[in-house]
């Protein structure tokens, strides 16, 4: 089965004659199989003209001045050009993409059909194109590709360099937070996408459009034993994927054209073309980023704040699921290269925290960045000191609650211990006038529950994986004895378990001390410890005597 078997003429083109008014003509350029032609064409053609025999693929739409397609229209063959280029295409290209005149066609690709299996690559397309694009899933139009992938054209363009690279950032970011198998090849320049009804050139499969529901075997029937049709012009792949969507269309008095050529004056530019805020801030880096972890427990604190782990309210959401996080804020926003391609992050003390997998993202009683998207971000103005709690989900865009220092420490301690439950922290917030939002958690607690003062004397749980050094000594305390600790690791613990407050913490250091246990001392290192960071032990009710 080849292309030439049949084509699409719903939309045949009568006449390529471009009407004399227009300033800028729509062109791509083919490519072809290394046995059939030039890889690619050298020279542009309109999006009105018949697709040459034997093309398998397609570039994105140049809209080129009338000065350049007459400049090319010259030529009896592309190749004759000048200076550095080889073709006269190569040379259009790149100066459309200098002007930004430039429309790229969003498809979305993955090639992990037979590993991950149709539905699972649904649930990505479904996702990035609904709430990181924020296109109607049902609006895009679904292909076998004929070998491994599922191809997905999304009724929408993006213009310009800037815009197509900003495209790429946001399909690699949700590529590394999702695990998702996406193909972000595709927005590189110059791109070649194959198209629709062409056979894949390693198994003789066409592309043909399936429906989102279908399984491997639907699929795999309708790829084998459908006739394919390929689309008489590249403006009637276009049509089929734009204009089928009649709110992406405006009827004007100015369309005066038929079909191929009224698609240029129909299509709303305004719905079609998205436009991406840019997610690169000006985020001063601070300085203090080290590579060794420091000796001074001090300087341990600030290190953590900024180069701990981040706890991401976004990573690993899938269905309707959210993430809480409890904490106060510690410091200005910033942002490392080497961290979620520069996102923003802030410095931040964790009364608790659970990501949207539960489990997985959990903080507990930490120092630590908060990652925040663009979204996020953008309404982030928040001070140092307050206390936040932060809702967050696939969707990028959290619900973030500023809330009283003792409410922070309710929500963080329903988010840790053993029973602990995002729900219950849902609960607790609701009984105190805050609106949570609507969304599951996937969770189903044993019982309802809201959560009463911090927890009190005994409570302190001994630690079984610590995420953090001041967590590691603490179990060593409590493993191999409290004097296995200096002076220096003893204050840190100190660090750690005040934030249960006075009382828990001060029958901790006497369970492990026994005989030994030294009140006056005991006071004075708590004491040191508060004054040192007050900010993060407001909460605690200093006794006057020991």
């Amino acid at each position: 089965m080849n292309k030439t078997h049949s084509h699409d003429s719903a939309y045949s083109t009568s006449t390529t004659t471009i009407p004399d008014v227009w300033e800028e003509i729509p062109c791509v350029q083919y490519g072809y199989p290394e046995d059939k032609g030039p890889k690619r064409a050298p020279r542009l053609q309109t999006i009105f003209e018949p697709i040459p025999d034997d093309a398998e693929t397609a570039s994105p739409v140049y809209k080129l001045t009338r000065d350049q397609y007459e400049r090319q229209q010259q030529l009896d063959s592309g190749y004759q050009v000048d200076g550095d280029y080889t073709s006269i295409a190569t040379e259009l290209q790149d100066e459309a993409e200098a002007d930004d005149n430039v429309l790229y066609p969003v498809h979305i690709e993955s090639d992990e059909y037979h590993e991950e299996g149709p539905a699972t690559l649904i649930e990505w397309f479904h996702e990035f194109t609904e709430d990181y694009l924020g296109v109607p899933f049902h609006a895009c139009t679904l292909y076998f590709s004929g070998r491994r992938s599922i191809h997905v054209h999304v009724p929408r363009f993006v213009s310009g360099e800037d815009q197509r690279e900003q495209l790429r950032e946001m399909a690699e970011t949700f590529r590394t937070e999702k695990g998702a198998g996406l193909d972000c090849h595709l927005y590189s320049a110059k791109r070649l996408f194959r198209l629709p009804g062409v056979a894949h050139a390693k198994t003789g499969i066409p592309k043909v459009e399936i429906k989102p529901e279908w399984g491997k075997t639907r699929i795999f029937r309708e790829a084998n034993e459908s006739t394919p049709k390929i689309p008489e012009s590249y403006e009637a792949v276009l049509r089929r994927v734009f204009a089928t969507q009649q709110s992406l269309t405006v009827d004007t008095p100015q369309t005066t054209l038929d079909p191929p050529f009224d698609l240029v004056r129909i299509l709303d530019s305004e719905k079609t073309v998205l436009e991406f805020e840019s997610g690169k801030r000006d985020i001063e880096t601070p300085l203090i980023e080290q590579e060794q972890y420091p000796e001074n427990p001090r300087e341990a604190i600030t290190w953590l704040q900024y180069n701990a782990k981040e706890f991401s309210p976004y990573a690993l959401a899938s269905g309707n699921s959210r993430s809480v996080a409890a904490l106060k804020i510690k410091g200005g926003a910033f942002a490392r290269k080497k961290v979620r391609d520069g996102a923003p992050l802030v410095p931040a003390y964790f009364y608790g925290a659970q990501g949207c997998a539960g489990e997985e993202y959990t903080k507990e009683d930490e120092h630590a960045p908060l990652q925040l998207s663009a979204r996020d971000f953008d309404k982030w103005d928040y001070e140092i000191g307050e206390d936040v709690v932060i809702i967050g989900g696939r969707s990028r865009n959290s619900r973030i609650i500023r809330v009283e220092s003792k409410q922070a420490i309710v929500v963080g301690r329903n988010l840790t211990g053993d029973d602990a439950t995002r729900q219950a922290a849902f609960d607790y917030l609701e009984s105190e006038g805050y609106d949570v939002g609507e969304g599951g958690t996937s969770e189903k607690p044993p019982s309802p529950k809201i959560a009463g003062p911090p927890k009190r004397a005994g409570t302190i749980p001994s630690v079984q994986a610590p995420r953090t050094e001041a967590a590691a000594l603490q179990q060593q305390a409590e493993q191999e004895g409290i004097d296995t600790l200096s002076h220096m690791e003893r204050w840190q613990v100190a660090c750690r378990v005040l934030g249960w407050g006075w009382e828990p913490a001060w029958d901790w250091f006497k369970e492990q001390f026994g005989a030994d246990f030294d009140p006056d001392i005991t006071q004075e290192q708590f004491r040191s410890v508060i004054e040192a960071f007050p900010e993060d032990y407001d909460h605690v009710e200093r006794p006057s005597q020991p």
